[in-house]
């Protein structure tokens, strides 16, 4: 799950020890904010891996896929996007509200991943 950050940007952050295939196996952190982007940064380095761009407004919130191999993202353009870890591309961009999309996450008893926007309404997705 995602904290929000305090900075002027506010960014929101979540970890994961998925691995990439580049990389040794370790702990990542992704970072989003309203600059439209995402971040995923090596925690034993510190050091930026890969900065995905493709919304076209502020990024909510993300979740890792549980495999380690994906990032999924909503944002205020309405959004839900799928990223590929090891290549760093956008896989898929879903219309996931009318209104902002502003929270995301992973059931953990079914393989569903619940949307949340500001017009208070919840979407499943398999």
């Amino acid at each position: 799950a995602a904290a929000n950050g305090s900075s002027n940007d506010d960014v929101s952050v979540a970890a994961s020890g998925a691995s990439s295939s580049a990389h040794a196996p370790g702990l990542f952190i992704v970072s989003g904010s309203r600059d439209k982007t995402l971040r995923l940064w090596d925690t034993a380095s510190t050091q930026l891996l890969h900065t995905f761009v493709g919304h076209d407004d502020w990024v909510r919130d993300f979740v890792f896929h549980p495999s380690g191999k994906t990032l999924i993202s909503v944002s205020d353009d309405k959004t839900m996007r799928v990223w590929d870890l090891a290549t760093g591309r956008c896989a898929k961009t879903i219309e996931a509200s009318e209104h902002f999309t502003t929270c995301i996450d992973f059931s953990t008893v079914s393989p569903l991943v619940a949307t949340g926007s500001v017009d208070t309404e919840v979407s499943l997705w398999e």
